[in-house]
C-alpha cells in the first residue's frame, strides 16, 4: 500500500468564515419553545460511528468507504463486477489524504474542501521524468515551482506547497514532447479543450509508488537505461497488485481539470476543487486558480489482469448527449445557443501555418483551428457531444453507489461524478517475458472492442474511431495504449503506458533520428511552428 504525505487540507468555508461567522451570531426570528434545549452538535466521531463502512455491489463485490485501493480483482466475472472495481479504486483513490495515517476525519467529498486526495499525494510524472534525464527526488517530495514562476503568481515557496502545478493542455501530450501542448489527435494540429467559460482544460499525470519505485530502481527515468535494458533482452513489465503481496502495484491517474473563475459560487459545490498554480496559455506567465475536476482515467496493472484495468470517469455537468434534448443544464463544453467566433490569429498559432483569421464554429468534436501558446489568442470554448451514451451497465452500478454514498456522506462531491465504462479481459494475454515491438495484444475485452470508450474530456475528439497505424477501428484506451513503446525509435513496448517517452538522455544521434519522425509535414516545410508550453517544475 503506498504511503501518501498528508499536506494540510484547505476549505473554501475558510474563506467564509467571517460572513458564517456573522450568521452565527445573527439572533432566532423564531423563539425556543419554552424549556427546549438544542440538541447537542454531531461530532465527528459520532458521525463516523454511524457511518456505513460497507455496501454490497454488483454479483460478488462488497465495497468500502475508505482508502484501501483493492491490488486486484476479486472474484470479478461480469461487467457489473468490473464496475464496482472500478468504483471502489474512484472511492479509495479520492479518499481524502488528511484523514489517512491517522489523521482528523475530513469527510469524504465535503464541499469547498480544497485538500489533496490520496491520489494527488502521488508522484507527477514531472518529477520523475526530468530534461537531464537524472534520478528522480525520492518519493513524496513535494513538487518545487521554480522562483521565477512563483514571483509572478505571487507566491512563497511555502504557499505553493499543495498547489497543483498545471501547464500541459492535453492529456496525451505525454506521448511525445513533454514541452508540447499538442493532444494525440490530430497529430498535426490543436487538440486543446476551451471551457464554456473561455479557459481551457489542464491535465496532469501521477503514478502509484510501486510504479515509481520500479521505474527508479531499474533506471527507466533515463531513454538510454531503457534502450539498454531492452538489448539485454528483459521486457519492460508494469508491477501488478496482488493480493499475495498486498501490493497494489502500478497505477497511473489521469485528470482534467477545469478553471473555475468564481469559487464561492454554489455551482462549485457539485465538483471536487484544488488551488493551483498554471502558466498562462497566452502570455506563458504564471497565476494562481482554483480548478475542478471534471475528467479522471485510471489504469491499473494486476496480476488477473496483466493487460491492465481501464476505467474512466467524469463530471456529469460536461456535455449532453449528441443529437439529445440538453436541457436546462449549465453544460462545462457545451452551449446550446453556441454562435460561430472569428479570431484574428499570428500565423504561427493556426493549424494551417498561414492563417490570419480563424472561425471557431459550433459543430460538436471538432478541434479548435489555432494553437495556444505564447503569443497565440487565449482559449476559446469548444462544442462538446457525448458521441456513445454512458453505458447501461455502468449507469446502473453508479446509480446504486450514489444512493450508498448520499446515505453516508450526504452532499458529497463524488455523487456528481459517472463512470463512463469499464474495459478489462475475460481472458488475458501474457505479459512479455522478452522485449517484443508494440502494438502489444489485448485478448477478450470486455465490453467488446467494438465498442467505443471515451472520456469527453480526454477523447474529445476520437470518441467513435481512432487509426493509431492498424487501420481504423472502435476509439477505446487499448486502441491507443497497445501502441506505448519506450523512448527512442526502436519501439518497443512499454507495457501500455506512455509514461516512459517522456524520458530524456537519449545519445544525440537517436535523438537526431527521433526528431526527424516526430515532426508533421507542415513543420518539415517551415509553414508551422506550434508554440511550446513553459515547464515550471524544478
Amino acid at each position: 500500500m503506498t504511503l501518501p504525505r498528508n499536506p494540510p487540507a484547505l476549505s473554501l468555508v475558510a474563506l467564509l468564515s467571517l460572513t458564517a461567522g456573522c450568521l452565527k451570531s445573527a439572533p432566532s426570528a423564531e423563539p425556543d419553545p419554552v424549556g427546549a434545549q438544542a440538541p447537542p452538535p454531531i461530532t465527528a466521531e459520532a458521525r463516523k460511528a454511524s457511518t456505513p463502512t460497507s455496501f454490497s455491489c454488483g454479483n460478488t463485490q462488497t465495497l468500502q468507504f475508505g482508502p484501501d485501493i483493492p491490488p486486484d480483482f476479486s472474484q470479478v466475472s461480469s461487467q457489473v463486477d468490473a464496475d464496482c472495481f472500478a468504483w471502489q479504486q474512484f472511492i479509495a483513490l479520492n479518499w481524502p489524504a488528511a484523514s489517512m495515517d491517522g489523521g482528523a476525519d475530513a469527510g469524504f467529498g465535503t464541499p469547498g474542501d480544497l485538500g489533496a486526495v490520496q491520489w494527488q499525494t502521488w508522484m507527477d510524472v514531472a518529477q520523475v521524468f526530468l530534461p537531464d534525464g537524472g534520478p528522480p527526488p525520492p518519493w513524496g517530495t513535494v513538487p518545487k515551482v521554480d522562483p521565477a514562476c512563483l514571483a509572478e503568481a505571487g507566491l512563497t515557496a511555502v504557499e505553493a506547497k499543495g498547489l497543483l502545478a498545471l501547464t500541459v493542455a492535453s492529456k496525451f501530450a505525454e506521448q511525445f514532447d513533454p514541452n508540447s501542448s499538442a493532444q494525440a489527435f490530430p497529430f498535426s494540429g490543436p487538440a486543446w479543450l476551451g471551457a464554456q467559460n473561455g479557459t481551457n482544460v489542464w491535465y496532469d499525470v501521477r503514478i502509484s509508488q510501486p510504479e515509481f519505485d520500479y521505474v527508479v530502481d531499474a533506471g527507466l527515468y533515463n531513454a538510454s537505461n531503457q534502450m539498454a535494458q531492452a538489448d539485454a533482452g528483459v521486457a519492460l513489465v508494469l508491477p501488478q497488485g496482488s493480493f499475495q503481496s498486498n501490493s497494489v502495484g502500478a497505477i497511473e491517474t489521469k485528470s482534467a481539470w477545469m478553471e473555475v473563475s468564481t469559487p464561492t459560487d454554489a455551482r462549485w459545490n457539485r465538483y471536487k476543487l484544488a488551488p493551483a498554480v498554471v502558466v498562462d496559455p497566452s502570455t506563458q506567465k504564471c497565476r494562481t486558480a482554483t480548478v475542478a475536476l471534471v475528467g479522471l482515467h485510471i489504469i491499473h496493472a494486476t496480476q488477473s489482469q496483466p493487460t491492465l484495468v481501464w476505467s474512466t470517469f467524469e463530471h456529469v455537468d460536461n456535455a449532453p448527449n449528441h443529437n439529445a434534448d440538453a436541457g436546462t443544464t449549465a453544460w462545462n463544453f457545451y452551449n446550446a445557443q453556441c454562435q460561430p467566433r472569428t479570431l484574428s490569429v499570428p500565423a504561427n498559432c493556426s493549424a494551417d501555418g498561414g492563417a490570419t483569421q480563424v472561425t471557431v464554429g459550433c459543430t460538436p468534436n471538432t478541434p479548435p483551428p489555432y494553437f495556444i501558446g505564447s503569443g497565440c489568442p487565449a482559449p476559446s470554448a469548444v462544442q462538446v457531444t457525448r458521441m456513445t451514451p454512458i453505458d447501461a451497465t455502468a449507469a446502473g452500478v453508479t446509480t446504486k453507489v450514489q444512493q450508498h454514498l448520499a446515505q453516508a456522506y450526504p452532499g458529497s462531491v463524488w455523487g456528481n461524478y459517472l463512470l463512463v465504462n469499464t474495459l478489462w479481459s475475460t481472458s488475458s494475454s501474457a505479459s512479455p517475458t522478452r522485449p517484443v515491438k508494440a502494438p502489444l495484444p489485448f485478448a477478450s475485452p470486455a465490453p467488446s472492442g467494438s465498442i467505443p470508450i471515451a472520456n469527453t474530456t480526454m477523447e474529445t475528439y476520437i470518441q467513435q474511431t481512432a487509426d493509431f497505424g492498424q487501420g481504423a477501428k472502435a476509439s477505446n484506451c487499448i486502441v491507443c495504449h497497445a501502441g506505448a513503446s519506450i523512448q527512442g525509435p526502436s519501439g518497443i513496448a512499454s507495457d501500455f503506458s506512455f509514461i516512459f517517452g517522456l524520458a530524456q538522455g537519449l545519445p544525440a544521434n537517436e535523438q537526431a533520428r527521433l526528431k526527424s519522425k516526430r515532426v508533421t509535414p507542415a513543420i518539415k516545410a517551415g509553414q508551422l511552428h506550434p508554440p511550446r508550453m513553459r515547464r515550471i517544475l524544478q
